[in-house]
């Protein structure tokens, strides 16, 4: 077989070749802007959403609170469909952590962060239209919310890091491996903080 260009046909050829594989490569440069684009708007959206959020604490009327829901299972939705990095999952999480009811096995609330969310009942009735967020808040293990408010910074950070793992096998996201995406998150952050 012999190499090289011969004729007009080889050099058309080859520049057809070489058109089509920058074409390829400008493809796939715009492809990964796109996507990166794509994770930053919806992080934008979200904070913005929860910025206008005002009145979130124990006494947040049912409207504020319907709000924070609404916002929580759209960034669950995200979560699940691979718009955000691990890093901003986890961080949104964690906050999560301090808002969200959590119920145990038993249908209690270990943590009542609103006062009109007084019973596992009320936040069924409350979370009915939102499984996703539902689902998220059952506890499968005994999780020590004292602990998640301690101000011991190694039990606050491991009994939330257990909490965060643990809504994130409720929602199913290990299927989009966010589960080793945090895992290896969280080891690059213990090992900066050596």
């Amino acid at each position: 077989m012999d190499w090289g260009l011969k004729s007009y046909k080889d050099i058309a050829e080859f520049a057809s070749y070489l058109v089509t594989s920058l074409s390829l490569m400008g493809l796939f440069i715009v492809y990964r802007f796109s996507k990166k684009q794509i994770h930053f708007s919806t992080m934008e959206k979200c904070i913005n959403d929860f910025k206008e959020l005002d009145n979130l604490d124990s006494k947040a009327s049912q409207k504020d609170i319907m709000k924070y829901i609404e916002l929580v299972n759209e960034e669950f939705f995200y979560l699940e469909n691979g718009y955000l990095q691990a890093a901003v999952a986890i961080e949104w999480i964690d906050g999560m952590i301090d808002f969200l009811p959590f119920l145990d096995k038993s249908g209690n609330i270990k943590n009542q962060r609103f006062e009109l969310m007084v019973s596992g009942e009320v936040v069924n009735t409350y979370l009915i239209n939102y499984p996703r967020v539902l689902n998220s808040i059952k506890l499968k293990t005994e999780i020590d919310f004292d602990k998640i408010h301690s101000s011991s910074f190694a039990e606050r950070k491991n009994e939330r890091d257990k909490l965060i793992t643990q809504i994130v096998s409720n929602l199913k996201l290990s299927r989009f491996a966010l589960l080793k995406k945090c895992a290896l998150y969280k080891l690059r952050c213990e090992i900066k903080r050596r």
